[in-house]
């Protein structure tokens, strides 16, 4: 589907002191190659501690038992990980510079940070704090096809520049009105900078067999749009999951899981009607929420 009005340009920033990349792949395959769990968790995860804490952030799944058991899947896939390292790292340059060329960042307070990793099936790639600056994980056991792989570092990317403007890092973790705008920020900048993709495409970085999830969200809009405004001034992670994570949550209803990565890509497009990439990712919290509340009872589902 088309990405929506495009007013203002996206000029494309050379992608020099714009990034910054930690491998740790090489010390995974060193470690897995040794054969035991302890030795993965002593060798890998002990020796990146700022690393741990940001996969922790669901939970402590780093037991000998749990990491045995990612081992075994993963330790025929050696030659296979160094390869998709290989991969992200050649993306990432580009990837990062059209973004920051997108939302008009010009690397002031440093590099954006990269961490390429083996991150034993938490997910394939996510922004979260490092050492207390935001960051871009990307994992690469459980990443896509390489057309694919550059939406994935766009989006996520998207999410480290757009804090470099705004603090995103300090909005609450949970928070319903905020998960709305910066889904849809990053999903639409992922649009802009690689137009004329199906949106299921963009919500999915490419995965197949979500038409049927996008057809269903765009059937239960009224239900759907009903529910995020009563629920857009939530912060806890109950109100949180039935709208943006995978697992069951009792408060979701039978809602479609992540469908609001869909309402707020739809909202960040209305906005984008009258202002820039670059203005929406300056714009504070409560700005955010304001302008949610005024869009949401008459936001149409995207075409």
């Amino acid at each position: 589907m088309p990405a929506g009005p495009r007013p203002g340009s996206i000029v494309r920033m050379p992608p020099t002191d714009l990034l910054r990349v930690r491998d740790l792949v090489p010390d995974f395959l060193a470690c897995a190659d040794r054969g035991a769990a302890e030795l993965l968790v002593s060798g890998y995860l002990a020796g990146h501690p700022d690393v741990v804490r940001a996969l922790r952030r669901d939970g402590d799944w780093s037991d000998a038992a749990g990491v045995a058991a990612a081992l075994d899947g993963l330790r025929d896939r050696a030659a296979g990980l160094a390869v998709r390292a290989e991969t992200v790292r050649a993306a990432l340059p580009d990837g990062v510079a059209a973004v920051a060329g997108a939302l008009g960042w010009s690397g002031d307070g440093g590099p954006v940070e990269c961490v390429v990793l083996v991150g034993l099936n938490q997910a394939n790639g996510w922004a979260g704090e490092l050492d207390g600056r935001y960051a871009l994980f990307l994992a690469v056991e459980q990443l896509g096809p390489p057309e694919d792989l550059d939406m994935l570092v766009r989006h996520e990317a998207a999410h480290v520049v757009h804090d470099r403007g705004a603090a995103i890092r300090d909005w609450p973790e949970y928070g319903v009105a905020n998960a709305l705008f910066t889904e849809g920020l990053a999903t639409q900048v992922t649009a802009e900078l690689d137009p004329g993709r199906p949106d299921e495409e963009y919500l999915w970085f490419g995965r197949p067999g979500h038409r049927q999830w996008l057809d269903e969200c765009r059937r239960r809009w009224p239900e759907i749009l009903r529910r995020v405004r009563a629920d857009l001034d939530a912060t806890d992670a109950d109100h949180h999951a039935p709208y943006f994570l995978m697992r069951d949550s009792p408060l979701a209803g039978g809602l479609p899981k992540r469908c609001g990565y869909l309402v707020g890509l739809a909202a960040v497009r209305h906005l984008r009607r009258h202002h820039s990439l670059r203005d929406l990712a300056t714009w504070p919290l409560p700005r955010v929420r304001e302008e949610l509340a005024v869009a949401l009872p008459d936001l149409p589902p995207p075409p």
